[in-house]
């Protein structure tokens, strides 16, 4: 493998030799453009196992920078596809670095060398950037680099990302570059991105190629953003014209193509009637395809409604078999989607206690079989193939088995991510907390294995992740003492794991709560086992167990964290044309809940917040908002209208993009509008509604809330 990396940089670096006069231009020449579709697509790709793919990208690649040395996207290609899918990104920055420095005058080795150094070595591709543009000042491509620096991380100036995004689409005009769209929504130059879409609009107008008239999906997202809701309906308008012509323009349409109508007629507003006939087209059509799985899926999910409570046992239990029936169909029916067949069978049954030991075990092997042929070796997929074993209580000796073959990977992933220059200080911290979750993961699923299989010895390679420093991070703390805990044991220490389970019990932000009907808490378990096992008594146990009077406020925080900047000021207009200011909202308390229509989790929230909004509505001392984060803006009023949600929605995509470690989020502003407290993600809590409510009250009495 790396031998072909090498022959691609040497055979790039003859070529540039030879043609240092020209340069890329905005777009690959037809015939590799056309090269790129044919023997790149991304559905051929994915059916080829790992070992395959890779060879295909290099020997596809290989050949068009052979052939094509001064067209840029084959190296872009080439860039993207090291980085993400091989360990040899590091042999890839070297040549090109040194590239650079055998040919300072040559732009296109400049710029290669800046973009491969970008989060490594940022300062040096800054200099090369902003040499590759001294020497060429016409060269659009270090200008779209230089605003990706620009854009986020320590060095983030959204400004000058602006600006050189403006030079960017300047000299590339209607361009459709991906990364080019992603910044464009982040700075939220609104004046720049109406001049991107008018520009790109006249582009396509005079387009007849099926691919490039894919585009459309995003002119349509920017037009949207571009105007203001007021206009929306002028906008629907444009894009129901647009639909005709695409109709007309394509007679052989593939299943992606019938995707871009699926999400023009959504966002045209088109009828039921209509939206239904398409779909109907898409399922005859296109059977086994990813576009018609998600015609599928959504008519499922809509005729069966996830069961309100989640403690209702009962009423998940035959939620989920229900489920799994699908599942059974999507996987016969949906062959395109590999990961249909490759691993949601066993997502599905991860925590199902009814599945037959052969029948899991098969499941098992075929999910790390399948992963392991067709993906890039990874940590995770030995730690949820062992954690899946130990939920289940099947193989502990193979479980960990696969927790040893985890451990180096891992080390590995974490000095990768370790080499990220660019990280802003509250980025690196979360990277900081990442590390510790996953070297506690990992310490613990090992520790378990080992006290299942009865080889104590086994955990010791992992003492150091166990008793290293208390994590700083409050959330981390009770996972570390668990640990303790399960290494005390395992040493027939059990006294000190008593003290350990003690202050893991007292550490825990919040307690379990039931998902789907099944709670999970294997630290009171284990804690009670142990308890049992040196003949404590129930009455005891409660008292024991019971976390300090001290501690229930700050355990009432739950998944709640400080949030580590001010709350971005913002003038925006929901989707009826409302403005609202964060300056006229001081006096009260506000929830804004951060969301988007294609988030799981989200749509699995939203339910709630409906019916918070639906109480507190009419408070004076309460406002909830929610920022929608969906580019394809269109999607969002048809999906408020289909649900049935009221609560007002301000289309926040560029204010809040650099802010979002995932959605959902809930913000809590105070009444003199300081932003006091964080929730990221949605853990179906049992009065979601209650919880909020009291958490805006809270921040009404002190200074401090709970």
């Amino acid at each position: 493998m790396r031998t072909s990396i090498l022959a691609i940089v040497i055979f790039s670096l003859a070529g540039i030799c030879s043609a240092q006069s020209s340069l890329p231009g905005c777009e690959p020449r037809p015939e590799v453009r056309q090269a790129l579709k044919e023997k790149l697509r991304s559905q051929d790709l994915d059916k080829l196992k790992y070992v395959d793919r890779v060879a295909r990208q290099h020997e596809v690649l290989d050949d068009l920078i052979a052939k094509y040395p001064r067209e840029l996207e084959p190296y872009r290609r080439l860039i993207s596809f090291v980085h993400y899918e091989t360990d040899d990104y590091p042999a890839l920055q070297a040549r090109y670095r040194e590239q650079a420095k055998q040919h300072p005058d040559d732009p296109l080795a400049l710029y290669l060398a800046g973009a491969v150094l970008f989060h490594t070595d940022t300062p040096e591709s800054i200099r090369l950037l902003d040499a590759a543009k001294a020497k060429a000042p016409d060269f659009a491509w270090p200008n779209l680099q230089l605003a990706d620096v620009y854009s986020s991380g320590k060095r983030v100036d959204r400004k000058k990302s602006a600006e050189y995004l403006a030079v960017f689409f300047s000299a590339c005009p209607g361009s459709t570059d991906r990364r080019a769209h992603q910044l464009l929504a982040m700075v939220g130059d609104s004046t720049l991105e109406s001049r991107v879409a008018a520009d790109l609009r006249k582009r396509l107008t005079g387009e007849t190629d099926p691919e490039e008239l894919k585009q459309y999906a995003t002119l349509w997202g920017l037009e949207f953003r571009t105007h203001p809701p007021q206009e929306h309906a002028a906008v629907r308008q444009q894009v129901s014209e647009d639909l005709k012509r695409l109709e007309a323009l394509n007679s052989k349409p593939d299943a992606d193509w019938m995707a871009l109508l699926r999400k023009g007629y959504k966002q045209s507003g088109a009828s039921e009637v209509t939206l239904t006939a398409l779909d109907d087209r898409i399922l005859k059509n296109f059977p086994s395809s990813g576009t018609a799985y998600t015609v599928a899926y959504d008519r499922w999910k809509k005729a069966h409604k996830e069961p309100e409570d989640q403690k209702d046992a009962k009423a998940w239990a035959a939620y989920n078999q229900v489920d799994k029936e699908a599942l059974k169909g999507w996987i016969r029916d949906f062959t395109e989607v590999t990961d249909l067949s490759r691993q949601s069978w066993f997502y599905e049954i991860f925590y199902d206690d009814t599945i037959p030991e052969k029948e899991g075990i098969a499941m098992v092997d075929h999910y790390l079989k399948t992963n392991l042929d067709y993906e890039r070796v990874q940590s995770y997929l030995y730690l949820n193939a062992a954690e899946y074993l130990l939920e289940h209580k099947w193989e502990p000796k193979r479980a960990l088995e696969l927790t040893h073959k985890a451990q180096p990977l891992l080390a590995k992933e974490i000095e990768q991510e370790s080499r990220d220059d660019n990280r802003a200080p509250d980025k690196q911290e979360d990277a900081e907390k990442s590390v510790v979750y996953e070297q506690q993961n990992l310490a613990g699923l090992t520790l378990r294995a080992a006290r299942m299989a009865r080889k104590p010895g086994e955990a010791q390679a992992l003492r150091a992740w166990i008793e290293g420093p208390t994590p700083k991070a409050r959330t981390r703390e009770s996972d570390y003492w668990l640990n303790r805990a399960r290494l005390a044991v395992l040493e027939n220490r059990k006294a000190d794991g008593l003290a350990y389970y003690q202050l893991a019990l007292q550490t825990r932000v919040s307690p379990p709560t039931p998902w789907h009907g099944i709670l999970e808490d294997n630290l009171t378990d284990e804690a009670r086992l142990l308890w049992k096992d040196i003949g404590g008594t129930e009455v005891a146990w409660s008292v024991w167990s019971k976390p300090p009077a001290a501690k229930s406020a700050e355990l009432a925080q739950g998944r709640w964290e400080k949030p580590k900047k001010p709350i971005p000021s913002f003038e925006l207009a929901d989707l009826s044309g409302k403005t609202w200011k964060l300056t006229t909202l001081e006096g009260k308390s506000v929830l804004i809940n951060l969301w988007a229509t294609w988030c799981g989790p989200c749509n699995a929230e939203l339910p709630h917040l409906e019916k918070l909004y639906e109480t507190v509505k009419d408070r004076a001392d309460f406002q909830i908002l929610t920022f929608n984060v969906d580019e394809d803006l269109g999607l969002v009023e048809p999906f408020m209208k289909e649900k049935g949600y009221t609560f007002p929605v301000l289309p926040a995509y560029s204010l809040v993009l650099n802010l979002l470690d995932g959605i959902p989020q809930n913000w809590v502003v105070d009444p003199r509008g300081a932003w006091r407290w964080t929730q990221l993600g949605f853990g179906g809590e049992p009065d979601w509604v209650g919880d909020m409510i009291q958490r805006l009250e809270s921040v009404k009495k002190s200074e401090g809330g709970l």
